[in-house]
């Protein structure tokens, strides 16, 4: 088998693109659907509102006694041991006792520390209350209510620090004095030891004068933005909720619309078809628009985009039959080479094959090779379709009646110059499997330089099988969006196994689904009465009655006897005639 396989191993940025066209619907209702739930969100959780207040932290010069200089520093204030002094327990509970005086409803500690936040601008010495409650006025109760309680926790301490230091200087001030008393009563006023201690005592003296004027003058810190009542709701926040609900319900979208496709087992785009089939895209008529009110491929003329792809396709079945000259002899070895078989087959139920058929066939007319179109798939309607063509007898009575194709074969007006053998009268139905077929093919690649034989999908009769080996060139016709990989691996494997070469496929847009089969009268394989009273079998046997088909009104009278059917084999000739 002669195949070009495509070196692209893996998929690519158009075929992910070309994913997000195929499963469009399902990324967007992803999108509508997150957003949906945001909404639902927004309006299911009940609203909470956030009030800040910011305090400015100062230092309180006495950086010695309270450790102010240790740690991450903002000026001379450790912003860390604030922050976390501000949450402690005890203003916690001073704040605790502050909002149940200003809304007259019980407050815990530890309900307030769950719902205030504390956060340290860059380069500053401020911090920021954030508290959320409920309601607007309970918010900002919270926040103001710990921005007042932490200053005043902070002016106690201060003072405390000063009040025990100044004390401490105090005492130490009155023992100087009482030593310095002994001593002038021992040794008098002219002790030196005297001195010293006066010394001492006004050193003490000097550092109660400075910490008593800090302790008038201190400032801990300093609300510099009260809370504020805020006016909407903090959370839920419907602009960033319907953000990220969207963005997630993209996400989603995204993650099932992969997992749909590698799930999918059909074949959407040519890339993917090349890519997984093994075999380079021939033909592609995805693109084809259908003419107003019709379907898509029609009968695609010289005049069309689509004909000319078709066009280019024919010229390639020509060169390969010019190139393969003398393969094929005609029968017995003389007279000019014998035709070649095309085989286009169907992967997919419906118009997708035939429509295929009808267009190589028709394209390979206009090149001026003596064409013939056999209607090998039941679904003979898309024929009558693009050509114009009733119902009539064809390869079904061939097949089964024993009647001459030639006789039987019809030449559209929409393609003078093809002639087309139909599948068969309503309700017939051909017995394509049978050794006859391979028979009449061998007959009719003799009249004709290109017999292009359309047949249904392998996986709804075995037909392709049948007339594989009579055939030179099988090509598949892959439908988009319905064709599963498994039907085109198997008509790649047919060809394999048949040796017959199989260039390419045929690229189709989705088409309208097809009813249910036509139903066979008689069945495949049921003898069926020809013209002249024989019976012929789809295994090729003819049964003649010796019974004429209706009495002579005319005729001598003759002695009854006893009817008596004779079976002989039928030979070439009867099958053809």
């Amino acid at each position: 088998m002669d195949t070009v396989v495509p070196g692209s191993p893996g998929p690519e940025l158009k075929e992910y693109t070309a994913l997000l066209r195929r499963r469009w619907r399902m990324v967007a209702a992803g999108v509508a659907g997150g957003a949906a739930l945001a909404l639902a969100g927004v309006l299911a959780v009940p609203a909470s509102y956030t009030s800040t207040a910011a305090v400015q932290v100062l230092p309180t010069g006495m950086a010695e006694f309270t450790g102010e200089k240790s740690g991450r520093l903002a000026g001379d204030v450790n912003l860390d041991t604030e922050a976390q002094v501000l949450r402690s327990e005890e203003v916690s509970a001073a704040a605790a006792a502050l909002v149940a005086e200003a809304t007259g409803s019980p407050a815990t500690a530890d309900g307030l520390r769950e719902n205030v936040d504390v956060t340290v601008p860059p380069n500053s010495n401020v911090l920021e209350i954030h508290y959320t409650a409920g309601s607007p006025e309970a918010a900002r109760a919270g926040a103001a209510a710990y921005s007042e309680a932490y200053l005043d926790r902070r002016a106690e301490r201060v003072d405390g620090l000063i009040g025990a230091h100044l004390e401490a200087l105090g005492g130490e001030r009155e023992r100087l004095e009482e030593e310095l008393g002994r001593v002038i009563g021992a040794s008098g006023a002219a002790d030196p030891r005297a001195e010293a201690v006066r010394q001492d005592i006004t050193s003490v003296s000097g550092s109660v004068a400075p910490l008593a004027a800090l302790r008038e003058t201190v400032e801990p810190g300093r609300t510099i933005i009260p809370a504020d009542l805020p006016e909407r709701a903090s959370s839920p926040n419907p602009p960033l909720w319907l953000a990220a609900g969207t963005a997630l319900g993209l996400l989603a979208g995204l993650g099932a619309a992969v997992l749909r496709d590698r799930t999918d087992r059909r074949l959407h785009d040519v890339e993917e078809t090349e890519r997984l089939g093994g075999l380079p895209v021939l033909l592609d008529l995805s693109a084809c628009r259908p003419e107003r009110g019709g379907r898509t491929p029609g009968l695609l003329g010289e005049d069309r985009a689509g004909g000319q792809r078709v066009q280019s396709l024919v010229h390639l079945i020509r060169a390969r039959s010019a190139g393969d000259a003398g393969r094929t002899p005609a029968a017995g070895g003389e007279g000019p080479r014998a035709g070649r078989v095309l085989v286009v087959a169907a992967t997919t139920p419906g118009r997708a094959g035939t429509a295929a058929a009808v267009n190589v066939a028709a394209a390979l007319a206009r090149t001026g090779s003596e064409t013939l179109l056999v209607c090998a798939d039941p679904r003979s309607d898309t024929v009558g379709e693009l050509l114009g063509l009733p119902e009539g007898p064809g390869l079904a009575e061939a097949l089964v009646d024993g009647e001459d194709p030639a006789g039987l074969e019809v030449r559209p007006e929409a393609a003078p110059r093809l002639r087309v053998l139909r599948h068969g009268r309503p309700g017939a139905a051909a017995p394509v499997q049978d050794t006859a077929m391979a028979d009449l093919l061998g007959l009719l690649r003799e009249q004709a330089e290109h017999v292009v034989v359309a047949v249904p999908p392998p996986s709804e009769r075995a037909d392709v099988h049948a007339v594989a080996g009579a055939a030179d060139l099988l090509l598949p016709v892959v439908e988009l969006d319905r064709t599963p990989r498994a039907e085109l691996a198997e008509l790649t494997a047919a060809a394999e196994r048949f040796s017959v070469d199989a260039p390419g496929v045929i690229v189709l847009p989705r088409q309208p689904l097809p009813g249910p089969p036509p139903e066979a009268a008689p069945a495949a394989g049921a003898p069926a009465a020809g013209r002249d009273g024989t019976e012929r079998s789809a295994s090729g046997i003819v049964r003649v009655s010796e019974t004429p088909a209706a009495p002579d009104p005319e005729a001598p009278e003759e002695e009854s006897e006893d009817e008596e059917t004779v079976v002989v084999p039928a030979d070439s000739a009867g099958a053809r005639r």
